[in-house]
């Protein structure tokens, strides 16, 4: 009897170990940090669609994609290291009486790194607008500017016959 037990036991182990170790491995081939070393398959995905809302011809895609991965490069300690911050920050906001002489470096070290992350982002991005002709980089602003202004971003360009957009509620 509990010899089968046993087996049954260890199986059901074999089988939990297993699923996670498949779920992991999906996990990072799909769903990786972006600080990843390599080119992830999700930012395989990123860059065809850049490519096909730009309409990039080939040299373009290459030098999107290089500026890009470089950027990514440069800032995977920044990432690193902000989510340290952050983990540090959430430590502290658990705690049950705020220290706000921790908590202030904390939130100032996070500022400049989510500041310099960006700066170098603008600055691939400059890179790239260089080589795209008047009408992709027009487009390539206005896709920079919604990826800025992030989900429910305030800016809205108005229509071109003058028109309030229709969300905006317009005065009575």
């Amino acid at each position: 009897m509990i010899r089968r037990n046993l087996a049954w036991i260890l199986f059901g182990l074999s089988l939990v170990l297993n699923i996670f170790f498949v779920g992991g491995f999906v996990y990072a081939r799909h769903y990786g940090p972006p600080w990843a070393p390599g080119h992830a398959p999700w930012q395989q995905r990123v860059d065809a669609k850049w490519a096909e809302e730009l309409r990039l011809d080939a040299d373009q895609q290459r030098t999107f994609r290089e500026a890009f991965r470089e950027m990514r490069q440069r800032n995977a300690g920044r990432v690193r290291e902000l989510m340290q911050v952050r983990e540090q920050l959430v430590a502290e906001l658990r705690k049950d009486k705020l220290d706000l002489a921790a908590i202030d470096p904390l939130i100032e070290r996070t500022t400049v790194l989510r500041s310099d992350i960006q700066k170098d982002g603008l600055r691939a991005a400059e890179q790239v607008a260089a080589t795209l002709r008047p009408e992709q980089r027009a487009k390539f602003r206005e896709v920079m500017i919604a990826r800025t202004m992030g989900p429910g971003g305030r800016m809205r360009r108005p229509p071109p016959d003058g028109r309030p957009p229709p969300d905006e509620k317009r005065p009575q």
